[in-house]
């Protein structure tokens, strides 16, 4: 299996931290750059998104959240949807909703405007970003060792992407329980070894 991804994508994170704490072997990661419509990405995904895997047999899975899904019913066990079921989806949906809002501004700023963040739409995404972050440090993703939820994995990598796009902005706030439930999986490889950096 190949695994196309790119050393800052949140969504490519989330598919490599699933994968390998799947026991996927995440050696066949190749790096690649989305915007420069790179020709194996392309030949797998015309969207030109990270991640993208490569079957054994040249299919292409695609998209962060339908990367778990299929890794949830080709390898069931470990489970990344431990806990209750309600309670682990919802929060994987609203850590989701902080990452979206995060990659639209970014995305934005490097494409189309270095002040996205501040015109209307981008004040909004940056008002999903602070109320997600409120909501998911009052109430965080419950983890207890061994394989993380989705919800664990998709809080971590949201703080993560926080930190690393968004350094010294004066909107984000201090985070003490979701930097204690990172802590806790920091050194688990699948995280270790897929740190963004730029």
């Amino acid at each position: 299996m190949r695994i196309l991804t790119n050393t800052t994508s949140p969504y490519a994170r989330i598919a490599r931290i699933a994968l390998g704490e799947k026991g996927f072997d995440l050696s066949g990661t190749e790096i690649v750059n989305p915007w420069s419509d790179d020709p194996g990405l392309l030949a797998l995904n015309s969207a030109a998104r990270v991640p993208t895997l490569e079957t054994d047999e040249g299919l292409p899975i695609t998209e962060s959240l339908l990367v778990v899904l299929w890794l949830e019913r080709k390898v069931p066990e470990p489970s990344l949807l431990s806990g209750p079921l309600d309670r682990t989806i919802s929060l994987a949906g609203r850590a989701m909703g902080v990452v979206d809002a995060m990659a639209n501004i970014v995305t934005n700023r490097m494409q189309v405007d270095p002040n996205f963040g501040e015109h209307r739409v981008g004040l909004k995404r940056r008002r999903t970003i602070v109320e997600g972050m409120r909501q998911l440090e009052r109430d965080p993703p419950d983890y207890d060792g061994g394989t993380p939820s989705i919800a664990v994995i998709a809080s971590v990598v949201a703080l993560d992407y926080l930190a690393l796009r968004f350094p010294g902005e004066p909107w984000v706030e201090a985070y003490p329980q979701l930097e204690a439930l990172r802590a806790q999986v920091a050194d688990r490889p699948a995280f270790a070894t897929t740190v963004p950096s730029l």
